[in-house]
């Protein structure tokens, strides 16, 4: 398994956000030559389109926002966390990846999450952890229970409606007075699970995307001198929970069409994060063996990913070449990139499998969150949530296995695929160029980064049983 993994590790991959940039300037920003790249594109500004310079600058500010502490300063922080930590204990975690590096102009420094990822991370520091993660099954276990209880034939329980506020609120002054200032927030998407979305209210004139993997209300103003700029919609939608037991998927599902052009597109690669190669190919075997019934390979395969790679603050996205190989690497990832990595596994055993993102609901708020679907013919899609794993605290096996064929209804979905053009089409490189779920705003001038230009937010207005 180590060599597989050397092997895949080593495959090349396209750069995170820009083709087109030269090779030799690719390399120097993997290298952390931060400085020398920003002196090279002043001093050469038409080498590359301004696009592609405001991209590589983007990923360079990011990257240094999240490694701010230099390595001395990241022991420090560990150790007034954990004090009887030694140099040589931290030196050590670094080696096995439990602490992530980056070399910037020459200096290591640590990614900004380091201390609360150790005690997920480190089998030492991980005890009290891991009693927390027990407390949490027990309300997922509700949840799948009454999943499990409820669902029809198509596995879905009667709806709840659920009221949401997004906003995009940008500084005063962030651009000059009279400048067309652009926004795109999240919308919900239609599906078995989900469904009459509806615009309830919008700060302003709002246009819906065409086309796009990201389902966005789109909307744009003038900035005032010394005001904010603030963009708001209300939506509303249906949701409901959705569960398939495997006796019920082995009764009803049938052969794929291998011709058919759906079943290419959702087994093919969808680079850089979706990988299909013969790499990956290797590894999916190697994790199944023999083993040749889709349902099974696609629990085995889950099985492996919840063993082996702990959840963990992540990074940026758009400053990770290619997310299944980081995840492979680094040997732990977050809900978006262990899911990434699922669905690279299954598309490359050649199951259809896709990304579906937006948040997590709680009754006063809503976080982030990413999962898959797989499909199966004569049945359909069946969502599945990588990271929340096998229920363990639970000896009833539906329950346990829950978040393999079901998903709970407290979720809200804006985001079918990942990587994709904005509709409208964005001019300036995305803040999250993976997935899409905070927001983006721009003008003329360029892209505004979020929490720094503008905050983004989201409100829980109700959730109506």
């Amino acid at each position: 398994m180590k060599k597989l993994l050397g092997i895949l590790l080593s495959t090349g991959v396209a750069f995170s956000a820009n083709a087109a940039v030269p090779q030799e300037v690719r390399n120097m920003v993997d290298g952390g030559a931060f400085a020398a790249v920003e002196k090279l594109l002043s001093e050469n500004p038409g080498t590359i389109t301004a696009v592609e310079a405001d991209s590589l600058r983007a990923i360079m500010h990011r990257v240094r926002g999240d490694f701010e502490n230099t390595y001395e300063e990241g022991v420090a922080l560990i150790q007034k966390k954990f004090p009887h930590t030694t140099r040589e204990m931290i030196d050590a975690w670094a080696k096995k990846k439990y602490i992530e590096v980056r070399n910037i102009d020459g200096v290591d420094r640590v990614f900004n999450k380091t201390v609360s990822n150790l005690d997920r991370l480190v089998p030492e520091l991980s005890k009290h952890r891991k009693a927390e993660a027990y407390a949490g099954f027990r309300e997922l276990e509700e949840a799948a229970l009454k999943a499990i209880n409820v669902s029809s034939d198509k596995g879905l329980s009667l709806p709840v409606k659920v009221t949401l506020r997004f906003s995009a609120t940008v500084k005063p002054d962030a651009v000059p007075a009279g400048s067309v200032v652009r926004a795109w927030l999240p919308f919900p998407v239609e599906s078995e699970r989900q469904s009459d979305a509806t615009l309830i209210s919008s700060s302003d004139k709002a246009t819906f995307s065409q086309g796009s993997v990201h389902n966005t209300v789109y909307m744009e103003k003038k900035a005032v001198k010394g005001k904010e700029t603030r963009f708001e919609i209300v939506v509303s939608y249906k949701t409901r929970s959705q569960y398939y037991s495997k006796d019920y998927i082995a009764a009803h599902k049938s052969d794929y069409d291998k011709n058919s052009e759906f079943y290419k597109k959702y087994t093919s690669a969808e680079y850089p994060h979706i990988v299909v190669n013969d790499q990956m190919r290797q590894l999916a075997k190697s994790i199944v063996g023999n083993e040749t019934d889709p349902l099974r390979q696609a629990s085995l395969i889950y099985e492996w990913e919840d063993t082996y790679f702990p959840w963990a603050g992540a990074r940026e996205y758009s400053t990770i070449p290619c997310i299944p190989q980081y995840v492979l690497e680094m040997g732990h990832g977050d809900c978006g990139q262990v899911s990434l990595l699922y669905i690279s596994l299954l598309r490359s055993l050649g199951i259809p499998a896709r990304w579906e993102s937006g948040y997590m609901l709680e009754e006063h708020s809503a976080g982030m969150h990413d999962w898959a679907e797989v499909y199966y013919e004569g049945i359909g899609w069946v969502p599945v949530d990588m990271s929340f794993g096998l229920l363990k605290s639970n000896r009833e096996e539906a329950v346990m296995d829950f978040y393999k064929t079901g998903l709970d209804y407290m979720r809200f979905a804006s985001n079918k695929g990942v990587g994709g053009i904005l509709s409208p089409a964005k001019k300036w490189v995305r803040s999250e160029t993976v997935d899409f779920q905070l927001g983006e705003v721009e003008w003329d001038g360029g892209n505004m980064f979020y929490y720094e230009d503008w905050q983004p937010k989201v409100e829980m207005i109700s959730i109506e049983r």
